[in-house]
């Protein structure tokens, strides 16, 4: 019999079920629905998503080798609550790398993505002026990542959503810390998008790195860090 089966479908393997796992995981960390310093347990995350504990242990580790999470002395698995040192060198990080695809994309920026991202600077407004942070970190996120994917650069992109996926918890917590009503959270886009418009490289990644230091100002000099569990 062949590989399709007697109805002509293919088995489901159980990488499958674990690759989505760990999409799902990844996901969820990089939109910041988990805080710093949660701890992750498996058999609840497993319940959750209705599968069995072994994918969600292999994502975990996953993503524990990509920093996303870390692993305790008890075997536990909990969202890293970093220090301020740690926040500052994120900072720098994503002002290099994600400067450096802004700059690439201002070269392929194509009308129809210039669009895109107008469209999602008018919904994140709207978003913003609900206070509704879940909604505004996201449309936050698919504005950004609609330029870096103009940087046509397969290098660059992992990188960034490594990056992301460091510092997401803390993006949401931004979110829910800025007042972004009247238009206020969507400033800096509106520059970017100005720049990239003209084709002004630098100009573009001066705005970014603008907005992307908004938001960890916000979370460092608030002393976040402090209350989540972090050290100075």
């Amino acid at each position: 019999m062949s590989d399709q089966g007697q109805f002509g479908l293919g088995r489901i393997e159980r990488e499958t079920v674990q690759e989505r796992v760990y999409c799902i995981l990844r996901d969820k960390l990089m939109r910041g629905v988990f805080a710093p310093g949660q701890k992750l347990k498996i058999a609840e995350l497993a319940h959750a998503l209705g599968t069995s504990a072994m994918p969600v242990r292999d994502a975990l580790n996953r993503l524990a080798a990509e920093r996303a999470v870390e692993s305790l002395p008890n075997r536990g698995v909990r969202v890293p609550a970093l220090s301020k040192d740690a926040l500052e060198d994120l900072r720098e990080a994503r002002f290099a790398v994600e400067g450096l695809a802004v700059e690439r994309a201002a070269i392929h920026m194509s009308g129809e993505t210039l669009a895109t991202l107008r469209h999602l600077i008018d919904a994140q407004s709207a978003t913003d002026a609900k206070r509704v942070a879940e909604g505004s970190a996201e449309q936050n996120r698919a504005f950004h990542f609609a330029i870096y994917r103009e940087s046509k650069s397969s290098v660059l992109l992992p990188i960034i959503e490594s990056l992301w996926l460091q510092c997401g918890p803390y993006l949401r917590i931004a979110s829910e810390m800025f007042d972004g009503r009247e238009g206020r959270g969507t400033d800096f886009h509106v520059d970017i998008v100005d720049a990239l418009a003209r084709g002004d490289s630098m100009a573009a990644r001066v705005a970014l790195q603008s907005d992307i230091g908004r938001a960890f100002d916000l979370v460092i000099e608030h002393s976040i860090w402090h209350r989540l569990g972090g050290v100075a």
